[in-house]
């Protein structure tokens, strides 16, 4: 219950926090060219190193940097792929990540946050919201505004759901360079 407790309160303090922000209108077909940087959140029960590979492939970016709970897939990561861990200890008490982690990936001035936890996951919204991409992209759920500015709906969760997210992304890539 006190986990609970403490992520309802994180939640909503976060909530707070982002409904003060003003933010910009999105430039799509600017964000979504080639070069770009990415940041990607990825859930324990994912194939890291399959999903990565696809995000290459599709959106050809210049630098790929991943948020993970599960230390162990780095060893998967294909190469040039940098690494954030989301480890217990990187959370505060409203199980909101530290100022340390979110500075660290804010130096990465990526321009492109996705979070492939399909049921909400506070730390890793929260570090998409905080990451300063223009374009902030997750599953769709009742929690998920204001974290996200693209959020992607399904009726029910597969693991293809991840590949056909980053197609999507690809395709409105494309057609945005036509």
């Amino acid at each position: 219950m006190l986990n609970s407790l403490r992520t309802l309160l994180g939640r909503k303090t976060a909530q707070l926090r982002l409904c003060f922000k003003k933010r910009p209108s999105i430039p799509v077909n600017y964000i979504l060219r080639p070069g770009k940087s990415i940041l990607i959140c990825l859930p324990e029960d994912s194939n890291a190193a399959q999903t990565l590979e696809l995000l290459k492939e599709e959106l050809n970016p210049l630098n790929i940097f991943v948020l993970t709970e599960n230390t162990q897939d780095i060893t998967e990561f294909p190469l040039g792929v940098k690494a954030f861990s989301l480890s217990e200890s990187e959370l505060n008490l409203l199980c909101l990540p530290r100022k340390s982690l979110i500075k660290e990936v804010r130096k990465q001035r990526v321009n492109i946050a996705i979070d492939l936890h399909w049921r909400f996951f506070l730390p890793s919204a929260y570090i998409c919201a905080h990451s300063e991409a223009a374009l902030r992209i997750g599953f769709h759920s009742p929690q998920a505004h204001p974290f996200f500015n693209l959020e992607y709906h399904i009726r029910r969760f597969s693991p293809e759901a991840y590949r056909e997210l980053i197609r999507l992304i690809g395709n409105i890539s494309d057609f945005s360079h036509r």
